[in-house]
């Protein structure tokens, strides 16, 4: 049976009319037979009329129509192969595409289209589709991937496909923690599930290794106090953004996730604090969002630098391992003495 090439596309979402991304430079390699390209040439080919039913509007097939980059996967099988290669392709592309989202997440649906390139004419591709779409918080709203986007994706790349191979381990956890909670409207989900991604990395089931105290500490040694959670703005035209370090933040980020799970309100000070404008200028954002934003950025972060070495990903996919090393920083919970024992002593 002939084998034939195939290709497999998953948009990412760039703002084409303002994009900073150098033609020249595409394809970028992410791995073996996987990139990020230009797929200009083959949209243009391609009939999304006839996937009419898989999709919800009108207007999502003209945005269909303007895709210019995209994840893309190259392969050859023969017809009783390309069921399997499809699915492959859909979870290498997916990976891929929960990276972008710790790199910048940007508001869209994750979809998938197979080709056949030995096809003629007018293109009618295998179409998958997720529609649970990605709902960013208010700061990210005018997120696109941009050029350094891609470029630390190409770093991340195969680190992420690595990772994310097997779900069970924490980091793939925490990966998919942040998937979650950005399909989530509701702020309190969203805390909790961030929070919860923070956990599966830096605490475990043993009493001395879990707790926010210990939680808090070991982020911050390993982030760093002085991170940023609000990134300064990268174009002129954006707002100006909220000062604040996670030194600041993370401490109310479990405050707020105790009060959440315990079912308590949360501290008087918070109602009504106002920190900032939406990014529409229409709404207040309130000192429970920021602390939601805050608790996103600082797992992204996280993730990030965790991804970016090898010695990283040992480290925080071995629970033992991890303990020992925060250990050797005093990053541990201990039991407080009591009166009589310290009267004993």
């Amino acid at each position: 049976m002939a084998r034939i090439k195939h290709l497999s596309i998953s948009p990412v979402s760039a703002n084409i009319f303002g994009c900073d991304w150098p033609s020249e430079s595409l394809p970028v390699s992410i791995g073996d037979s996987v990139s990020v390209a230009d797929v200009s040439s083959i949209i243009a080919e391609t009939n999304f009329d006839l996937l009419s039913p898989l999709l919800i509007s009108e207007s999502q097939i003209r945005g269909l129509q303007n895709i210019r980059y995209a994840l893309v996967r190259e392969f050859e099988c023969d017809d009783t192969e390309k069921p399997a290669e499809d699915e492959k392709s859909a979870n290498i592309l997916y990976s891929l595409h929960l990276g972008l989202k710790v790199i910048r997440p940007c508001a869209g649906v994750f979809q998938v289209f197979h080709y056949d390139l030995s096809q003629t004419g007018s293109r009618l591709p295998r179409g998958e589709r997720n529609n649970r779409g990605t709902i960013v918080s208010d700061c990210e709203t005018l997120n696109s991937i941009r050029w350094t986007d891609v470029q630390e994706l190409a770093n991340l790349g195969s680190s992420i496909l690595k990772v994310l191979k097997t779900p069970s381990l924490p980091i793939s956890q925490a990966m998919q923690s942040l998937e979650i909670g950005y399909r989530s409207e509701f702020v309190n989900s969203r805390h909790l599930l961030w929070v919860v991604g923070l956990d599966a990395l830096f605490t475990s089931t043993e009493w001395r290794n879990q707790g926010a105290e210990v939680a808090v500490g070991r982020i911050e040694d390993f982030l760093g106090a002085g991170f940023q959670i609000y990134p300064p703005p990268e174009d002129p035209w954006q707002p100006p953004v909220l000062s604040l370090t996670l030194h600041d933040a993370l401490p109310d980020i479990y405050k707020l996730r105790n009060h959440l799970a315990h079912g308590s309100w949360p501290d008087k000070q918070w109602v009504g604090k106002v920190c900032r404008r939406s990014a529409n200028g229409l709404e207040d954002i309130y000192y429970g969002t920021v602390l939601s934003e805050a608790a996103s950025a600082a797992l992204r972060g996280c993730l990030k630098k965790i991804l970016a070495e090898e010695r990283w990903v040992d480290l925080f996919n071995d629970k033992p391992k991890m303990n020992t090393y925060f250990a050797s920083h005093g990053l541990f919970r201990e039991r407080k003495r009591s009166k009589n024992e310290c009267n004993l002593s």
